[in-house]
């Protein structure tokens, strides 16, 4: 009696580790389907095209893309976002990995921006930039206030040397239905993305090289823009 008790004690000991292991391995599968879910549909990688960027990124870094960032909210002053070039009328629509720019948000939906003395006015306020940047030497189609609608984002470069952005006629704005998501991460190496060399206004920015001296009473730019 006595030993068929204890073989009925091992044999539930038995089914209890099984039971243990099969939902062990149920949890494993579950956390694995989420983390591909999340690779693929909830994040994209994608890789900084140009040096409109730097020193923030460099041509050719690997980047982590949020899809779900605006979701429910909007995109937000200073933030950098991942986004496809707006599409010309008879164009063919060029959507894919290799057509992602990256850029700075400035102007939101609604307002006025205009850059002027290199600084940039939003509303007719000077706004308060959250790093510091090489100064502007030309405000582009921006030297007169531009009216954002109710879908646009100016953005600029990090570089502001470089006018591969929403001052460029050719560029021009972004619309809120191409937006992809915020650029949350670098791979090379891994890191979160800030500013310029990560700091702040206020800390410590390595000027670039390029040294620029101007007229703005006289001078204009190659696409014949006054220069601020």
């Amino acid at each position: 009696m006595r030993l068929r008790f204890e073989e009925e004690q091992k044999k539930e000991r038995r089914i209890k580790i099984l039971k243990e292991m099969l939902l062990f391995l149920v949890e494993i599968a579950v956390v694995i389907f989420a983390a591909w879910l999340i690779v693929h549909f909830a994040m994209k990688r994608a890789s900084m095209i140009g040096s409109s960027m730097e020193p923030t990124l460099y041509n050719g870094e690997d980047v982590i893309i949020n899809n779900t960032s605006y979701i429910f909210l909007r995109p937000g002053r200073h933030a950098v976002i991942a986004f496809y070039p707006e599409q010309k009328e008879g164009d063919e629509a060029l959507l894919d990995d290799s057509s992602i720019l990256i850029r700075r948000i400035v102007g939101l939906p609604g307002e006025k921006i205009q850059i002027k003395d290199g600084f940039v006015y939003i509303n007719g306020e000077k706004i308060e930039e959250k790093y510091q940047y090489e100064p502007m030497v030309s405000a582009g189609r921006a030297h007169a206030e531009i009216t954002l609608k109710e879908d646009e984002y100016f953005v600029l470069s990090d570089n502001r040397v470089d006018m591969d952005d929403s001052r460029n006629t050719s560029f021009t704005v972004v619309k809120r239905e191409n937006i992809i998501g915020k650029v949350i991460f670098s791979m090379n190496p891994f890191s979160f993305i800030g500013g310029p060399d990560g700091t702040e206004k206020g800390g410590t920015y390595a000027a670039s090289m390029v040294s620029w001296t101007y007229d703005k009473g006289k001078t204009c730019d190659a696409g014949g823009y006054p220069v601020n």
